[in-house]
């Protein structure tokens, strides 16, 4: 009798990984104006919800819409500043040879690298302010945040009613369905006069 019975091996075979080609230029900037857009309309929908709660001040597309500008302009110049910090990065890495010592090390086999990043950011703090005078562009962006912020503010007045209204009135829960409707309907309301 053997205590540790030998067990049949499987040959599974070499993995290897696909073949990735590298991302060109212009799909990089592609990305990074799909993160702007994000962190944009991210942007405005908190200065939407902060007006609306806070300051208790009336919805103005022109408001919005110029905050929407203003965030585009400000990545756009934090891009260039990207592109001018990593142009010196690489200047001062030409002149350095051997093995870089930590992450940013930077040597002169990584100039090519450098050089590529500082591209990409030129090219997104461009492409940023183009699109920062795009009207339809920038209404897009409006439109979502808008919609986001009227659904977290319709979210949180739901959370508080629920959390108000327990315990008080035994129909509530059965009537809630209705008063929910009602509510959708003026928020709609409020939004089609706002246009």
């Amino acid at each position: 009798m053997k205590w540790f019975p030998r067990r049949r091996r499987f040959t599974l075979g070499t993995y290897v990984a696909p073949a990735q080609r590298e991302a060109t230029i212009e799909e990089m900037v592609d990305d990074g104006v799909l993160i702007a857009s994000a962190a944009v309309r991210l942007a405005v929908k908190n200065l939407i919800i902060l007006r609306s709660a806070r300051d208790h001040a009336d919805y103005s597309h022109e408001r919005v819409m110029a905050a929407v500008r203003e965030e585009l302009e400000n990545l756009a110049m934090e891009k260039e500043a990207d592109a001018a910090r990593v142009r010196e990065v690489g200047r001062l890495a030409a002149a350095r040879d051997g093995q870089p010592r930590h992450h940013d090390d930077y040597r002169s086999v990584d100039t090519d690298i450098l050089a590529k990043r500082a591209e990409v950011s030129e090219r997104l703090a461009t492409r940023l302010r183009e699109l920062g005078g795009d009207a339809e562009f920038c209404g897009e962006l409006v439109d979502r945040a808008r919609h986001e912020a009227w659904e977290e503010i319709a979210a949180s007045i739901t959370a508080r009613a629920r959390l108000s209204s327990r315990g008080h009135d035994p129909d509530y829960d059965r009537e809630r369905g209705g008063r929910m409707l009602a509510l959708l309907g003026d928020l709609a309301d409020l939004e089609n006069r706002e246009r």
